[in-house]
């Protein structure tokens, strides 16, 4: 090959489109040392964060105040409070309707099918309280009276619901709020007490904290929803 102006270049030559010669930058291996800059968790939705201490303020959320409480209780007690007086007013026309009769054979028989009847539906009725006080708190942590409140009982240490078993023993224990002469000094308890806690609570080793309804902030992520007969999407 001829090479214009007495020969070739000197040195190695580096091929058309290759790296460029010469030593070069190392990058460093791994992150970078020394410390980084924490970066702060987004906040939630409805739960603005406060510090543990404040009043009113408990690990396990924000704790409810004595009124609300008082408010699902009334609602819990409403439900069968309702049905039961329906029913007495029921049995008490029936009874003295067949008793007016004067046919004493089917007086006794109508009595003893209504007992039967009312035996029945007030097992309903305890049959209903337990499904409500004990399964529901238990595994919701929300009877049907605290769902309206928009309350919630759950554990002190994790903040869950306690579970069917402890929510049965937690409705015994409120025999204690009520020990002292009968009066319900136990259940006034949340109005002076730190946790706002009765004393069935502090047995249990339960809080009962608000459970505001948290609306899905307009414009929020949606997965895509996948047609019939269209492949999975990657991400």
């Amino acid at each position: 090959m001829n090479y214009p102006y007495g020969g070739p270049p000197s040195g190695p030559q580096q091929p058309y489109g290759g790296p460029p010669s010469g030593p070069q930058p190392q990058q460093p291996f791994g992150p970078p040392s020394g410390p980084q800059p924490q970066q702060p968790y987004p906040p939630q939705q409805g739960y603005p964060p406060q510090p543990y201490g404040a009043p009113g303020v408990h690990p396990a959320g924000q704790l409810a105040e004595w009124g609300t409480r008082v408010l699902g209780y009334l609602i819990d007690g409403a439900i069968p409070g309702a049905v039961f007086f329906l029913l007495y007013i029921v049995s008490g026309f029936v009874a003295g309707a067949v008793a007016s009769s004067g046919d004493e054979d089917a007086a006794m028989t109508t009595m003893i099918i209504l007992f039967v009847v009312l035996g029945i539906l007030y097992l309903g009725l305890l049959g209903f309280t337990i499904w409500n006080t004990c399964y529901r708190r238990g595994t919701t942590g929300q009877t049907l009276g605290q769902k309206v409140a928009k309350i919630k009982t759950v554990s002190e240490a994790t903040g869950q619901p306690i579970g069917f078993g402890n929510a049965f023993l937690r409705q015994i224990c409120h025999v204690v709020d009520s020990a002292i002469c009968g009066l319900p000094i136990g259940w006034l308890a949340p109005l002076w007490d730190e946790k706002k806690q009765t004393w069935a609570d502090k047995i249990m080793k339960t809080v009962v904290v608000t459970a505001p309804e948290v609306p899905q902030a307009p414009g929020a992520f949606q997965p895509p929803q996948q047609g019939y007969g269209q492949p999975p999407q990657q991400w």
